[in-house]
């Protein structure tokens, strides 16, 4: 019977712990170093997810780098949205961010993460 007890004790305090781990966070930088296939693996993986990433316009530099993009997500749960870049940065400050935690101050941003 004790072991039944510390067995229950176990499950019941491990399980906060095991949903915190399930909560995920999606996110996506673009930046000038990707090339067109980076794009397509990067569309591929989301959704995979189940995140629809849809590119609407991009251009490359003659070295095959990003230029400009502009794309839209929706994340099939109610949040989506759009951006665009007329000059993709080389750092991570370009992209979306989903994030399904609970009470997290910011469930989902696309655009400029610089705040992020």
């Amino acid at each position: 019977m004790q072991r039944i007890l510390v067995l229950l004790a176990f499950v019941c305090l491990a399980l906060p712990a095991l949903q915190a781990q399930n909560a995920r966070r999606v996110t996506v930088y673009f930046q000038h170093s990707h090339s067109q296939q980076d794009l397509m693996n990067i569309k591929a993986e989301l959704g995979a997810q189940g995140i629809v990433l849809d590119y609407t316009h991009m251009k490359f530099d003659d070295h095959g780098h990003l230029a400009e993009l502009e794309f839209s997500v929706d994340c099939q749960d109610g949040f989506k949205g759009s951006a665009k870049s007329m000059d993709v940065p080389a750092d991570m400050t370009f992209g979306f961010i989903r994030d399904y935690g609970t009470n997290v101050t910011m469930p989902f941003a696309v655009g400029d993460l610089s705040e992020e």
